[in-house]
């Protein structure tokens, strides 16, 4: 856990990356699944602090998967928080730099409206302004 935290959760994060030492039995169905989700769901933690947002995977998603599986965006980059509907956990949606950084979490809205509030006090803007 990062020390300065303001919220941290459980997430699940799509790279588009190759599983690591997969039997040529598997490729095919996680061929398929790359390609309708535009990539992988790795497991890891998103973590929100004063100044940066951060996914990082668990362990064995990090042995399990080649290729960066991270990202550490900071807030002032950040343009816009949105959340999406899931099946069973929501996605929170976050655009920096021209690119979308998407999480699978229980309590996405609540999560995505504390990176919104982390991005307005980040810029010195009142805690009701929108990323």
């Amino acid at each position: 856990m990062i020390a300065d935290a303001i919220d941290s959760r459980l997430a699940n994060a799509p790279f588009n990356v190759r599983a690591a030492g997969v039997g040529k039995l598997v490729e095919p169905g996680l061929a398929l699944t790359r390609a309708m989700y535009k990539g992988l769901w790795v497991g890891g933690r998103a973590t929100l602090t004063p100044t940066q947002y951060h996914f990082h995977p668990n362990d064995m998603n990090r042995s399990m998967h080649e290729g960066p599986i991270d990202f550490v965006i900071p807030l002032a980059d950040i343009t816009d928080v949105t959340t999406r509907w899931g099946l069973v956990t929501s996605l929170v949606v976050v655009r920096a730099g021209g690119y979308e950084f998407k999480i699978r979490c229980y309590g996405a809205r609540k999560f995505a409206d504390r990176v919104r509030a982390a991005v307005a006090a980040a810029r010195g803007e009142s805690s009701d302004s929108r990323a």
